[in-house]
């Protein structure tokens, strides 16, 4: 490969980069003319084209192909140019990012009965604008001949729209307002279910303390005592009237089985 009559480019005068000369690497370039990274060969651009496509084809042959390279500073000065311009790049850009603060969004229309100008109550107030919405839709009706022909004029269908949603504030406004209500009746009854355990908690204890004292009738198989717990019989006082009781319900049931198993 020949090197091209353009005069040679010296390596300090190229950006560091556009150049690099990196131990282990290839070195290679920027083509001034391509803008396009290529390898050095022989201290010359290598031969390149300007459509890498039609490689060996038509492709047009770019200006920059062969074109000589004065290494007229060595690796480690290269180097150094390099730091240089990146320190130079880093202060230029900005450490920390500024975002632009968002909007502040608009407030619900399902929002709105709970906010009250001034801490004045949201429902009272819903209920006065309500009936001025009204009054002023009926005033309209009476008044524009469109609207009493059975038609509606853009006024009237924005008074109407107003009144519309005012009438949905009240309704959500009414509804927010009797969940509270449930929600402090189950507060209030709960604290009174507590108070009124608490009343009798004193009685219910001496009681319990009185039964697991009481002492057991002789001649009575009791079950086996746990801490904290009466003893409860097992068997019953009068074996033989338990016997009797217990063949006489058998009786019964025999009968009532066989009466119900008849044909009718």
């Amino acid at each position: 490969m020949r090197p091209s009559r353009r005069p040679a480019l010296k390596a300090s005068e190229i950006l560091p980069q556009n150049l690099n000369l990196r131990e282990g690497e290839r070195q290679s370039i920027v083509c001034p003319d391509c803008d396009s990274w290529h390898p050095l060969y022989r201290k010359m651009i290598k031969t390149h084209h300007l459509d890498r496509e039609a490689r060996g084809g038509r492709a047009p042959r770019c200006p920059g192909s062969a074109q000589l390279i004065d290494m007229d500073i060595s690796v480690e000065q290269w180097g150094e140019r390099m730091l240089a311009a990146d320190s130079t790049a880093t202060g230029r850009r900005s450490a920390r990012q500024h975002y632009k603060p968002l909007a502040q969004p608009p407030t619900p229309t399902y929002r709105l009965a709970t906010q009250g100008p001034q801490s004045a109550p949201a429902l009272p107030r819903l209920v006065s604008l309500l009936e001025r919405a009204r009054r002023a839709v009926d005033r309209h009706h009476a008044a524009c001949l469109a609207c009493r022909a059975g038609g509606r004029c853009d006024t009237g269908r924005a008074l109407e729209v107003r009144a519309a949603e005012t009438q949905a504030s009240c309704t959500i406004a009414r509804e927010q307002l009797h969940r509270q209500e449930r929600e402090q009746g189950g507060r209030s009854a709960a604290s009174t279910r507590w108070s009124q355990w608490a009343a009798v908690l004193p009685a219910v204890r001496d009681a319990d303390t009185r039964r697991t004292s009481m002492p057991v009738p002789p001649g009575r198989a009791e079950a086996p005592a746990r801490a904290g717990t009466a003893n409860v019989p097992t068997e019953p006082e009068n074996l033989e009237a338990h016997d009797r009781r217990q063949a006489e319900l058998g009786l019964q049931y025999a009968q009532r089985k066989s009466s119900a198993a008849l044909p009718a």
